[in-house]
């Protein structure tokens, strides 16, 4: 006599598009806030004077190509 052995089922539809739009807000957020300091970090680096840059090892032209 041969015996079945019923596998589980795969994950439903449902359960992976729920995964793959929370995923997609969750790195959504990510880079917003990842963009917004780089944003607030730009806006106070551009109102120090060349020698206030120099004191924190930062040149100029850095602030305007990294942010």
């Amino acid at each position: 006599m041969t015996m079945y052995i019923e596998t589980a089922s795969p994950t439903p539809f449902g359960a992976v598009f729920s995964l793959n739009v929370v995923n997609f807000i969750d790195a959504s957020i990510a880079n917003l806030s990842e963009w917004n300091a780089a944003r607030k970090t730009a806006k106070v680096l551009s109102t120090l004077t060349v020698s206030q840059l120099e004191d924190i090892g930062v040149l100029p032209g850095d602030v305007k190509l990294h942010y």
